[in-house]
Parts: structure tokens; C-alpha cells; sequence
């Protein structure tokens, strides 16, 4: 009995000292805005007790974009394609409840309807009326679902690598994904997040890593690390993503546009053949050379794209209708 006694105390002490030595503390807030923010960068009290972190960019004549990052990810995530297509468009970014300087949620909640209501706050403070939703993983989840339930406040969607959808081809979450599933996860990521573990995640969501830089991860690694911002990463992955609601997709009735990484493992191109088969009048293109994230490996194609299908879209509906 005292032997198993004097094994648990030195193992309680052994996990005490990798508690001390490999612990990754919480950024701090005040160096984080100033380091983050740019002059575009607004704060939105959202009446509950939280600041919506958003940028409103580009051209303010323009057709509004409203950029909806994915799991993990930042608003910054959005910046090269700010910088390609500003100058036809207004760029509207924010970073999502338990991201990048917004923070965690003050009222604990990360469903699909809350994400939603946050980013209308955004389009209401700034004066627009509807924008074309641009979302990528879980963020075009939260577009399409956007699409569903304020169609008068979209003129359209772009899903880019968006999930969501109910397919029998399963993708594989990225590594930090994987452990935050884990009962292991859950015990030490609010307090232990090393950087390696961020750039290998950051490396799965990549078709060619090496496009990936040191201080893209260095961003990611401090912003997750933002205070609230890694418990709000477990508490969303308890949320419920409402599955049934894919059998309504076919019901969206506004211009869609489905972008995809070929070599995207996270969320395979198979469920991106399902958003096209199941949205009627959808067009979807394809990259050969990126993964999860196509606007930060391949922006200018993706610009280009986009562009090209606002454009088409703003040239349909200006043809009057001989019914």
C-alpha cells in the first residue's frame, strides 16, 4: 500500500513538473490587439458582454463580401484576398466568437444561429443590407446555413472547402482537431498548446507547406492562444452541427458558387460534388495544387474566380426577364 502511494506521488509530481515545463500560457490581450489590429479594425459591442473583432475594407461602392473564416482560423486568413480584390469590392471580415480578438462567447454558445446573429451585427453597424457570404470550412457552413435562415441578407454564397455536408466519404481532421476530440485533448489544451502542434495542423490543411511562413504560424499559435479563446475551442466542438439540416441545402434559392482544393484532406472533394449535385444552378471549381485553404495558397486564382462569377451573376440579373 505504501509502495502505491510513494508510485503516485512521484507520478503526481512528474506530471506537475510537465505541467510547469511544457505549459503554454495565454496571450495577452492588450499586445495582442495592438499587434492584430490594423486601421481598419473596429469593435462591435455585441449587447451581451463581447466585442466583435471586424475589419471593413476595400471598396465602399463596391459589392459587399462578407469573408466568414473557418474552425481555428482568424479573419487574417482573408487578407490576400482583400489586397487582390479591394479595389472592386468591399471587404468585410470578422473574426468569429472564440477566435482572433473577438474572444469567447459571453454567453457560451457556438451554433450555427449565434454565428450568424454576430456577423448580421457586422453587416447592421456598417450600413449593408446583403452580401455575398464567402465562407471556408466551418465558416461556409455557417454561410450556407446563413443562407437558409436570412436569404433577404445574401446575395449570394461562396463555400469554399465548406463542411456541412452528409457524405459517406469522411475527411481527416487536422492534428490539433484530432486531439481537442480526445479525452486527452480536453484535459491539456486549455493550458498546453505548443507551436509545433499549431504548424502541423497548419501543414495538414496545406497542399505544399512549404507556402506556409513562420510568422503565419506565429499568428495562429499567439491567437489561439488569446484569452478564452482554447477552452471556447472545446466547448464549440460540443456543439451540435444540426446534420439534418443538409436535407434543406437543395432549398437555397441565391447564386452559389463552390470552391475546393483538390487535395484537400480535411473535407475531401467528394463533398464538394454533393454541394453541387445538391444545389440547383450551383457552378463549382476546382485547384489542383491547394488543400483546406485555397485563398492563402492559391488567392489569386481564387480571386480571379470570384470576381469572374460576381460578374456573371451581376450580368444575368441585369438581363430583364421576356416571361
Amino acid at each position: 500500500m505504501k509502495k502505491t502511494i510513494r508510485i503516485l506521488v512521484v507520478l503526481l509530481i512528474l506530471l506537475g513538473a510537465a505541467f510547469l515545463i511544457f505549459r503554454t500560457p495565454d496571450t495577452d490581450r492588450a499586445e495582442m490587439i495592438t499587434k492584430y489590429s490594423n486601421e481598419s479594425s473596429r469593435f462591435l459591442d455585441d449587447g451581451q458582454g463581447g466585442k466583435i473583432h471586424y475589419r471593413d475594407e476595400g471598396n465602399r461602392d463596391g459589392p459587399a463580401l462578407l469573408l466568414i473564416h473557418g474552425s481555428n482560423s482568424l479573419l487574417q486568413t482573408w487578407e490576400p484576398l482583400v489586397a487582390l480584390l479591394g479595389n472592386k469590392y468591399r471587404m468585410i471580415s470578422l473574426d468569429l466568437y472564440g477566435h482572433g480578438l473577438t474572444g469567447p462567447s459571453p454567453t457560451g454558445a457556438y451554433d450555427a444561429e449565434t454565428n450568424i446573429a454576430s456577423a448580421v451585427k457586422v453587416l447592421d453597424a456598417i450600413g449593408v443590407d446583403k452580401a455575398y457570404w464567402v465562407g471556408n470550412s466551418r465558416g461556409g457552413w455557417i454561410a450556407w446555413r446563413a443562407g437558409l435562415s436570412v436569404p433577404e441578407r445574401t446575395s449570394g454564397l461562396i463555400l469554399i472547402d465548406a463542411s456541412g455536408a452528409q457524405v459517406e466519404q469522411a475527411g481527416k481532421p487536422y492534428l490539433g482537431a484530432r486531439l481537442a476530440q480526445s479525452w486527452l485533448g480536453q484535459l491539456l489544451l486549455p493550458e498546453i498548446t505548443p507551436r509545433f502542434l499549431v504548424k502541423s495542423s497548419l501543414e495538414d490543411s496545406y497542399a505544399q507547406p512549404e507556402r506556409l511562413t513562420e510568422k503565419m504560424v506565429d499568428r495562429y499559435w499567439e491567437l489561439l492562444r488569446f484569452p478564452g479563446n482554447r477552452q471556447a475551442t472545446l466547448d464549440r466542438g460540443k456543439t451540435d452541427r444540426e446534420p439534418e439540416k443538409w436535407n434543406e441545402v437543395g432549398s437555397l434559392n441565391m447564386p452559389v458558387l463552390v470552391l475546393w482544393g483538390e487535395q484537400d484532406t480535411v473535407i475531401p472533394p467528394s463533398h464538394a460534388n454533393a454541394f453541387e449535385s445538391r444545389i440547383p444552378g450551383s457552378t463549382l471549381i476546382t485547384y489542383a495544387d491547394a488543400g483546406h485553404l485555397p485563398m492563402e495558397e492559391t488567392p489569386h486564382q481564387v480571386a480571379r474566380d470570384i470576381d469572374a462569377w460576381i460578374q456573371g451573376v451581376t450580368a444575368e440579373a441585369s438581363v430583364p426577364n421576356q416571361n
